[in-house]
């Protein structure tokens, strides 16, 4: 039967992920993760850390740094994700010759400053500005 409207893709256990949106959602299931970033093949660094931001946009750079990693989803062409027996996924982030795979953790020892993770998105990509929180308490300001 065919479908009177074009469907989006459907990725269950693995895929890539091209559109922003799609590797923001992706990157939002992460919390604390181990890390290897490498140039051409060539392992550059390597640790664990807390995901405190998501970004797009086109002017802030994605950084590990001090443990915490600010992410921005334009610095990266493309998202692959992999799913093992287990349930445990993975991600590789892809951009220029560089990579970043990302393994998610359950490491209570990373979260003992409970930051609070920011999802910023781009108001025109995304139909309004959204700051998202991992938590669901109400901030006092």
């Amino acid at each position: 039967m065919e479908s009177p409207r074009s469907l989006t893709p459907l990725l269950v256990g693995d895929g890539t992920l091209t559109a922003p949106r799609d590797m923001v959602r992706a990157l939002e299931t992460i919390e604390t993760f181990s890390y290897r970033y490498s140039v051409d093949d060539t392992e550059m660094a390597t640790g664990k850390a807390t995901l405190v931001r998501i970004m797009l946009d086109d002017v802030s750079a994605s950084a590990i740094v001090n443990s915490c990693a600010f992410l921005n989803v334009s610095s990266f062409a493309y998202l692959n994700f992999h799913t093992n027996a287990e349930g445990e996924s993975r991600f590789e982030l892809y951009s220029d010759g560089a990579r970043l795979e990302i393994t998610p953790l359950d490491d209570p020892e990373l979260r003992t400053g409970q930051r609070q993770v920011i999802r910023l998105m781009d108001e025109s990509v995304f139909e309004g500005a959204s700051f998202v929180s991992l938590e669901d308490e109400d901030e006092d300001d």
